[in-house]
């Protein structure tokens, strides 16, 4: 698996960054005081001492068994795949990725303390390593690539998950347009707003109709995203 790590400027991401940094430090401190009120965001977290247990305990006991996948489906996978290596000339494709999409898909039904490996594990696998092979590509092909394997990259993923990433691009976009027109690259407006109906056309791409559950889910408001329905525009404030 390649990581690629890029530099990108994104106030967005940047501010949800610093955000979770400083307060996993504020926390991690000897002396810091319980908070009055839980984090939303955060409510789920189990603590560090419990997350070791389990991570202790599934590295022992849990072993997973490759039984009934749909080796159809990875046979093709890796045809794509080594087809579109050959065609853009990037990273090449060879058995050991078809290997690795194996040993994280034992990977990632242990971490859910799993005897057996389920579909739902081997599609994570599947997207994860096709993340990171199309992010090693030239930029000049990943939008291609990303379009041609949509239906690997889309699969077992929370719908809300596809909508959110949706509109930071979109907000990502707003952001852009905003620079060139005012000439200033390092001031952030007030607020940034995309149309209800651009993020729809994004939707529809995803098979996805009816966006009203993902406007009252904690995806969105956490993220600081408003809904001015009278407008039709989706509001991020800074």
């Amino acid at each position: 698996i390649l990581c690629v790590l890029q530099d990108t400027i994104d106030p967005i991401n940047d501010e949800a960054l610093a955000r979770f940094v400083v307060g996993s430090h504020v926390r991690s401190h000897p002396d810091a005081e319980p908070p009055e009120q839980e984090d939303v965001s955060t409510s789920d977290a189990i603590p560090q001492d419990l997350l070791q247990k389990y991570i202790l305990y599934a590295r022992k006991n849990v072993r997973p068994q490759l039984e009934g996948i749909d080796e159809d489906k990875i046979a093709q996978l890796y045809a794509d795949l080594r087809r579109e290596s050959a065609k853009c000339g990037g990273v090449p494709i060879a058995v050991r990725h078809i290997e690795s999409v194996m040993r994280m898909a034992e990977a990632h039904a242990k971490m859910h303390l799993r005897d057996h490996v389920r579909e739902d594990d081997v599609n994570t696998a599947i997207r994860v390593m096709l993340d990171s092979f199309i992010q090693a590509q030239k930029f000049s092909v990943r939008k291609s690539m990303q379009r041609q394997f949509e239906p690997y990259l889309s699969q077992n993923r929370d719908y809300n998950e596809l909508l959110l990433h949706a509109l930071q691009v979109l907000t990502k976009d707003a952001q852009t347009y905003h620079q060139l027109r005012t000439g200033n690259r390092e001031q952030l407006p007030d607020s940034l707003e995309v149309h209800v109906e651009d993020l729809e056309g994004r939707a529809r791409e995803y098979k996805v109709y009816d966006l009203s559950d993902f406007y009252k889910s904690a995806s969105f408001s956490d993220n600081g995203f408003e809904l001015d329905e009278e407008r039709k525009v989706i509001i991020r404030r800074f």
